[in-house]
């Protein structure tokens, strides 16, 4: 059975190993990604938007199995948490959507807490990318990091995910049951991984355990974010963050880089941040 390459934030990282891993696995794990305090302030930050939200989907249908009918799903978290806002510009987070998407070229796609309950059955398997089947291409559209807030374990619901399958041929190819393995970490670690990968979330077996992770994506500036920013996150709280965030929640216009296309996302013709 197939194994994620492992790495630790504790000690010195070659982040070309890092990569050369993301590109032949479609995906690994940083150990420790998060310092303790940080990772303490993100549940403090956090505990009271977990207990306020339901659980499962308003939309009935196929979106009701695969968000989860016992698993949470809490978006707007840049309002709330300024410990996801310092996470958010991590500089080796950072250089995951600069590497891949072109530095200043990729919105944040979402930020959601994914909050898998006891009792939930296994996500459908999928690759990120098809969010916009009519764009994929060999080049990466989105990536991705599932920071674990808690730990992630077999039994608490751990990332189902197919090391390679970033390569195989077809839109969902069967995925034998050999072939996938489980992102079980402790929590404060990060499972970076490309839109191309085929993973879901595992299933939780446990009585009285949540599995809390934050899934927090990036997809290139032409396209459409799955998380609709600007009205998770007010105005005036955009007005208040730095710049940087401003661009990746959409606050600010997207202007492609060597100037290949045209500016996308204005106010009366000029950017966005105009109105900031």
């Amino acid at each position: 059975m197939p194994d994620l390459q492992r790495f630790d934030a504790r000690s010195d990282i070659d982040w070309d190993d890092v990569w050369a891993a993301f590109d032949n696995d479609g995906g690994l794990i940083v150990e420790h990604f998060i310092a303790p305090d940080l990772l303490e302030q993100l549940a403090n930050e956090f505990a009271p938007l977990i207990e306020r939200h339901r659980t499962g989907s308003t939309k009935e249908g196929f979106w009701t199995e695969f968000h989860g009918a016992h698993t949470k799903r809490v978006t707007g978290l840049a309002a709330h948490s300024p410990a996801w806002r310092e996470l958010l510009v991590d500089e080796r987070y950072t250089a995951m959507g600069d590497r891949y998407l072109g530095a200043g070229d990729y919105w944040l796609n979402t930020a959601q807490l994914i909050c898998i309950g006891p009792g939930e059955t296994p996500q459908i398997l999928h690759r990120d990318e098809l969010n916009w089947p009519h764009a994929t291409r060999d080049s990466e559209i989105t990536v991705t990091a599932i920071f674990a807030l808690t730990d992630f374990t077999e039994a608490n619901g751990a990332t189902v995910i197919a090391p390679g399958s970033n390569h195989w041929k077809g839109v969902l190819p069967d995925v034998p049951a050999d072939s996938t393995c489980r992102a079980t970490m402790p929590a404060g670690s990060a499972l970076l991984y490309n839109g191309k990968v085929i993973h879901g979330g595992g299933a939780n077996t446990t009585d009285d355990q949540w599995r809390l992770g934050l899934h927090a994506g990036f997809c290139c500036g032409w396209l459409r974010a799955e998380e609709n920013h600007q009205l998770t996150v007010s105005l005036e709280a955009a007005r208040l963050m730095p710049e940087r965030i401003q661009y990746l929640l959409g606050y600010r216009s997207y202007d492609p880089p060597h100037g290949l296309g045209g500016r996308l996302g204005l106010v009366h013709y000029d950017d966005a941040a105009s109105v900031l």
